[in-house]
C-alpha cells in the first residue's frame, strides 16, 4: 500500500499526515507504516487549501 519512504516523503514536504483524526509526525511514523502495510482497507485522501494546494493527507479506514 504506502511505503515508508512515501510517508517520509509527504512529512519532509511539510505534509500534515493524519490516520482515523490522529496527527503522524516521525515518532509514530514506523507504527504507522505497520498498520498501513498489514491493512489494505485504509483509503487516502488529498486535503487541499483554498488555493487547491495540497497540505494534509488522511488515510481512512474502510468500513465493510
Amino acid at each position: 500500500m504506502t511505503s515508508h519512504d512515501e510517508l517520509s516523503y509527504y512529512l519532509s514536504q511539510g505534509l500534515a499526515i493524519r490516520v482515523d483524526g490522529i496527527t503522524i509526525s516521525d515518532v509514530n511514523l514506523e507504527h504507522l507504516n505497520l498498520i498501513l502495510n498489514e491493512d489494505d482497507s485504509y483509503m487516502k485522501e488529498y486535503v487541499n487549501d483554498q488555493e487547491g494546494e495540497i497540505y494534509a493527507i488522511e488515510y481512512q479506514k474502510i468500513k465493510e
